[in-house]
């Protein structure tokens, strides 16, 4: 099924690199026109400019730095995109922190972390750009298979993500009178933690399917929720190969 975005402007969070970056670019293959952020992965923020515009000439994208825990920085970036890209169709939120956390070392901090990059900033995103998006627009979250199923070591990351669904739930309802669907991607083994590539075969042998998904099969997902269902809100789609079989 081809989904199209043709001329409908979607912004997404954390849009610089890995998965990310893959719908930013699929976004564009179906025709939208792309904003996204990055903190501070300028370099790679340049070099996903680049592809889009290789990869669409004729199209329109930009790059917006943004802490994603700062109330004022997203009232900035709505005046910024709005101001460039006129009303948004959809908002995508795909950044997020992944710090292993053991128990026996686990901080305040941590968990403080973890809540204000995973939790706080899909809500300021949501609070932020709800209202302001067109209507029958859009916005698509990252939870993960482990919100509800808890990593040991990863427990502020786990209990952050559980924090999305819910607020993915919260906002479908609190939006739907506008038409506006919010929905949710729970990726399983996608992509390996940076610095342990060596990991992949551990990874693999937790997935039925017998294989990493590809940050491609995500970014198809997310431009399904953005446009290829009317009648889809509220709903959170585990993507993850069969790891909840097990």
């Amino acid at each position: 099924m081809t989904i199209s975005l043709e001329g409908k402007s979607i912004l997404i969070i954390g849009g610089a690199r890995r998965i990310g970056r893959a719908i930013a670019l699929e976004c564009a293959r179906s025709g939208a026109k792309v904003a996204f952020t990055f903190n501070t992965s300028h370099d790679e923020a340049q070099s996903t400019l680049a592809g889009l515009r290789q990869l669409v000439p004729t199209g329109q994208f930009a790059a917006y730095p943004l802490n994603v825990t700062d109330a004022s920085a997203w009232l900035t970036l709505a005046e910024d995109v709005e101001r460039d890209f006129g009303s948004l169709f959809g908002l995508v939120f795909c950044a997020a922190i992944f710090k292993r956390t053991p128990p026996t070392t686990l901080s305040v901090a941590d968990f403080d972390e973890h809540i204000a990059v995973n939790l706080k900033g899909p809500f300021l995103g949501c609070h932020t750009f709800g209202e302001r998006l067109e209507e029958g627009g859009s916005i698509v979250l990252f939870s993960d298979i482990y919100a509800t199923r808890p990593l040991l070591n990863y427990i502020p990351y786990c209990t952050s993500k559980a924090g999305v669904e819910m607020l993915c739930k919260g906002f479908a309802k609190a939006l739907a009178p506008r038409r506006v669907r919010v929905n949710c991607i729970a990726p399983g083994a996608i992509l390996p933690v940076e610095g342990e590539e060596n990991s992949v075969e551990e990874l693999v042998a937790r997935v039925p399917l017998r294989r990493l998904g590809g940050v491609e099969e995500v970014a198809r997902t997310a431009v399904f929720l953005l446009g290829g269902s009317e009648f889809l809100t509220g709903i959170i789609i585990p993507l993850e190969g069969g790891q909840l079989l097990r």
